[in-house]
């Protein structure tokens, strides 16, 4: 078994919570969807989001493999809310060097098997914020071009094309280096990223495990 083996092997049996024992103490997921459908609630009677349709039940025929007790099944549009970014063009006439400008952040500003964003290249004038998505730091992203499903945990603020994802939790203390490794694992890579792709598509999502 090479590196990358093992590596994939440990978040596997992490996800399927084999890697280390369930503790009481530390609740159960139930308790904490409990919290965030709470935030959630309040974030749309504030009306900081949109409420969104009611997602599909998750089959048993949709389950890969058996979790702890204290485990739940869920979709990733249960934690996070879903967007894609967006681009003002032509964009060469919204890029500034100006100090007031907004970070642009671009796949090119990654490494290849990094986990955070802490700067960008370019930033874009505030008068391009109304053709694209601004981002905060602690959301997920994921490349949704190129080198399709590379998650990243942004240290920045800044502003995403579309081709980028993001997912901003409803619940701020959610943990995001541990939803990096989950969608960093080899079941997701392969199972889960249609999820996604109800962006452009609408494919019926995939279900996640919390």
């Amino acid at each position: 078994m090479n590196a990358q083996d093992l590596k994939n092997s440990i978040l596997q049996r992490a996800i399927e919570g084999k890697l280390v024992p369930q503790r009481k103490e530390e609740g159960t997921a139930k308790e904490l969807l409990a919290e965030i459908r709470a935030e959630k609630a309040r974030l749309i009677k504030e009306k900081k989001i949109k409420k969104s349709k009611p997602l599909p039940e998750i089959t048993d025929d949709e389950k890969p493999f058996d979790i702890p007790e204290s485990w739940e099944w869920v979709r990733f549009e249960d934690i996070f809310e879903i967007a894609r970014g967006g681009s003002p063009r032509p964009i060469k006439q919204f890029l500034t060097e100006s100090d007031d400008g907004i970070n642009w952040i671009k796949i090119g500003d990654t490494d290849i098997g990094g986990k955070y964003i802490l700067c960008t290249k370019e930033k874009i004038i505030p008068e391009g914020l109304s053709k694209t998505k601004l981002v905060e730091p602690g959301d997920l992203l994921l490349t949704n071009s190129m080198s399709y499903g590379r998650p990243y945990i942004l240290k920045t603020r800044g502003a995403i094309h579309d081709g980028w994802l993001v997912l901003s939790p409803y619940l701020k203390q959610t943990d995001k280096e541990f939803f990096y490794y989950v969608i960093s694992s080899t079941y997701v890579h392969n199972q889960q990223f249609t999820a996604f792709k109800p962006l452009a598509h609408r494919p019926r999502p995939r279900p996640a495990r919390l």
